[in-house]
């Protein structure tokens, strides 16, 4: 059965309900390259543009009037501005070999606001492996339709739990270029994998980032916006690989132990570490864990260089331009950084930060090369692990999150200790959410370790460095040079070792 990726369009404005819906994903499987449907979507928006002027903005009715105009209407006709970028992440998913469904949330939070078939926007919901959601930008955030969607969800515990682990991924569409779109992407990003959900961006064409970022403002103009649909079928793509991976690894669930790397960034007196070696020994039937204690390393700063790495090579090699030595610590650390199934960046937050010691920012940055190195840490489950006094709010969680979906990771529900007086008022919480965690990994992990048994496509990206010209430059001499195939041979190879090991000691487990 192929994997069910649902398009949730989150607009007043959407021009597609009841039988539009599946009109649409019936004229989106139709268009069989992307010149096909950049026309159809370019058709589709003007369509929306006319049907708004038959409604009445041509004889200068009022919007309100227009609108009970449109609703009039058969819902098979046209597309929104949030509707051609959803459409564009939907075509990109199909074409990625899944299964695609639409529906609109205005038929079920009309703009009355008296919620309707609610029981059917569940079942939608529970029949997908994953679903993208998009929405119009208001004031920096989503539409009134996508937090209704997220109320529903977070006031129905037994649909959370049917729904966890599902992969969410975000498209946004503002007014302006820079209209709230990656601050939209992030909230509602927030608020899935706090529900439980598996959160995604766009993938490495358009360079690992929040989501599908589209620029429209007047109906009918987002059909314009070449990058905005980039961003857009990036998503598809990307929410298509990861929830294919989930899925598969559902089936059977790994036995052997998930490695796991701590990245200790901020300290003081020891307490992230000392909690951190709390829970490796708790979960030690469980996990592999590898633990790196940054805050006692001299890390230089990132110098942003326009070349970055320094040149194309296999992952074992340090290719950050700050060489290693008796000062800068980072290339010690590379190869500690590398094979690893999960990812926990951990911080302690204190009150009185007299004696703090952190080296986050500066790791944070200098790991610009990994991720410039054609994604190293990429599907790789990424969750933050805070200690925090109470009161500080630090929103370290959030920083973390942000910075790890540009490694082309998978990001599950931050883990956050409450203290007081020195001492953790959710610590039973916490390991609960640590085991969960664990599980989440072990799907994860078995999907890929399947995925890369049996195919010689690992799903590796390519850094695309949009934006760099001297980088696009080198990046066309590597390609001349054959050194990215030399690369991407040796990582191919030793995952494909790698998964063929473990797998043969999964049967022997059994």
């Amino acid at each position: 059965m192929k994997t069910k990726i649902l398009g949730i369009a989150a607009s007043l404005r959407n021009a597609r309900w009841g039988i539009g819906n599946r009109q649409l994903i019936e004229e989106l499987t139709k268009c069989h390259t992307e010149a096909e449907l950049k026309k159809y979507l370019d058709q589709q928006a003007q369509l929306h543009l006319e049907n708004f002027i038959d409604a009445g903005r041509e004889e200068g009715l009022s919007f309100d009037e227009t609108y009970k105009n449109l609703k009039k209407l058969k819902g098979n006709r046209g597309l929104s501005n949030s509707e051609v970028a959803l459409a564009a992440g939907l075509w990109s998913a199909e074409k990625s070999g899944c299964e695609i469904e639409h529906i609109s949330l205005s038929e079920y939070f009309p703009a009355n606001g008296v919620n309707r078939k609610i029981d059917e926007l569940k079942d939608h919901l529970r029949n997908a492996d994953g679903f993208m959601l998009s929405t119009p930008v208001y004031f920096g955030d989503r539409g009134s339709l996508a937090q209704a969607l997220v109320d529903v969800i977070q006031n129905d515990k037994k649909l959370q739990t049917e729904l966890r682990d599902k992969i969410y991924a975000g498209i946004a569409v503002g007014a302006k270029r820079n209209g709230g779109q990656e601050t939209t992407l992030i909230y509602q990003l927030l608020d899935f994998v706090n529900a439980g959900f598996l959160g995604v961006g766009n993938d490495s064409d358009t360079t690992s980032q929040y989501g599908g970022t589209g620029h429209a403002g007047d109906v009918g103009t987002m059909s314009r916006d070449d990058y905005g649909l980039e961003t857009s079928m990036g998503t598809g793509r990307r929410i298509s690989h990861v929830a294919s991976i989930a899925k598969l690894g559902k089936k059977t669930q790994l036995k052997g132990k998930v490695r796991v790397i701590f990245w200790v960034l901020q300290d003081k007196q020891n307490q992230a570490l000392d909690y951190v070696n709390e829970i490796t020994e708790q979960f030690a039937t469980e996990i592999d864990p590898t633990v790196i204690d940054v805050t006692g390393k001299y890390i230089s700063r990132c110098l942003a260089c326009d070349i970055c790495p320094t040149h194309i090579d296999v992952d074992n090699v340090y290719r950050c331009i700050i060489p290693s030595g008796k000062r800068d610590q980072m290339g010690d650390l590379h190869s500690q950084l590398l094979n690893h199934d999960a990812i926990i960046p951990v911080v302690f937050s204190p009150a009185n930060r007299e004696g703090i010691a952190s080296n986050y920012q500066s790791f944070i940055e200098r790991t610009r090369y990994l991720r410039r190195g054609d994604y190293v840490l990429g599907d790789v489950l990424v969750a933050p692990l805070l200690l925090e006094d109470l009161g500080v709010n630090d929103n370290m969680h959030i920083r973390m999150l942000t910075s790890m979906i540009r490694h082309h990771t998978i990001l599950s529900k931050p883990m956050i200790s409450y203290i007081d007086n020195n001492k953790m008022l959710n610590s039973s919480i916490v390991k609960n959410q640590f085991k969960d965690y664990v599980s989440t990994a072990k799907v994860l992990v078995s999907g890929k370790l399947k995925s890369f048994a049996d195919s010689q496509d690992t799903g590796l990206s390519k850094y695309n460095p949009v934006g760099y010209i001297l980088s696009a430059e080198k990046d066309k001499e590597d390609e001349k040079l054959k050194t990215r195939m030399k690369m991407t041979s040796d990582r191919n190879n030793k995952m494909k070792k790698d998964a063929q090991s473990r797998l043969r000691k999964e049967k022997l487990a059994t």
